[in-house]
């Protein structure tokens, strides 16, 4: 895999980050739970020197990279400027995956305005970003099978959404569909995790087992966050796995791979969903995404919409 093309991410072990192992790093060549990590943040935050010393295995590669892209939480202050110390031709470039919350900070640190990447299309308009869409890769792709097709599967973290996905479970039910929605919570609270027993769980999948899941369904759920329209993962494995999707995310219907046989647009009012549209949804045959629109959310694509 060439290295013209460096990725910077918080945890590189995660998702299908360890498809891209050659090229995607880790922001520290320390471990984040350690004694020399403690060391490293106090000169951090005293914003005294040698913080690079610290930093991972992406400096070894600075040299000839033609550009480095630092995701929101792998960026460290005075990363751009290391690397055009080391590099001046290399561009660098920030990319948010997330929405930006009140603890963000990463968009207000790095040096270069205009090189700062969003796939939330809000943040674009909000803060003066850039858009680029989301990416996935091709080699994750399966073609679509029939046999699951009366099975949804979701597995994600609460963030505020455990209520909400536990009513909606009962309407999916409603309409025939098997649903293994698990929701991950570190929640302590005994009356919180009673009242959502039905949907929480403690336990997640490394991406390999979660994928198999995906494999064994029909249709995946997808929920945003509140304020989020940026696509999430999901969609784009609904895409390269061939699934059916179920979204809350109405700005889906404005991507060019919106297609009404293969994602169906959840209401914004939980008394409004229809079991029986559904139910009529997930039975209509699914409808294969063309070559260019796999092409389009690839990793390829994606690294050649940074740009001066």
């Amino acid at each position: 895999m060439s290295q013209d093309t460096i990725m910077i991410f918080q945890k590189p072990e995660l998702y299908f980050f360890p498809h891209f192992r050659e090229i995607i790093f880790s922001p520290f060549g320390i471990p984040e739970r350690s004694f020399r990590y403690l060391i490293y943040k106090a000169l951090y935050l005293l914003r005294l020197p040698c913080c690079s010393l610290f930093w991972g295995g992406w400096k070894k590669h600075l040299k000839t990279a033609r550009q480095v892209i630092i995701f929101d939480y792998g960026y460290q202050r005075g990363m751009e400027t290391y690397i055009h110390r080391v590099n001046p031709s290399c561009r660098v470039y920030l990319f948010f995956w997330n929405i930006i919350t009140e603890k963000q900070k990463n968009h207000k640190l790095f040096t270069d305005k205009s090189a700062i990447y969003s796939t939330d299309r809000g943040c674009c308009e909000t803060y003066g970003f850039r858009y680029n869409h989301i990416f996935y890769t091709r080699d994750y792709y399966r073609p679509y099978d029939p046999a699951y097709r009366d099975r949804l599967f979701f597995l994600g973290a609460d963030k505020g959404r455990a209520a909400y996905i536990q009513s909606l479970k009962g309407l999916l039910e409603q309409s025939g569909l098997r649903c293994d929605i698990r929701v991950i919570s570190r929640s302590r609270s005994a009356s919180y995790r009673a009242s959502l027993s039905d949907v929480l769980t403690k336990t997640a999948l490394p991406y390999s087992e979660y994928c198999a899941e995906i494999e064994r369904c029909g249709v995946l759920l997808d929920v945003n966050q509140a304020g989020q329209t940026a696509l999430t993962m999901r969609v784009l494995e609904s895409i390269y796995f061939s699934k059916k999707l179920i979204t809350n995310n109405t700005d889906i219907v404005h991507y060019d791979f919106y297609n009404e046989s293969n994602i169906y647009v959840l209401p914004k009012e939980l008394s409004q969903v229809s079991p029986k549209e559904i139910r009529a949804f997930w039975e209509r045959p699914f409808q294969p995404y063309s070559e260019e629109i796999l092409s389009h959310y690839d990793f390829e694509h994606w690294k050649k919409g940074f740009r001066d």
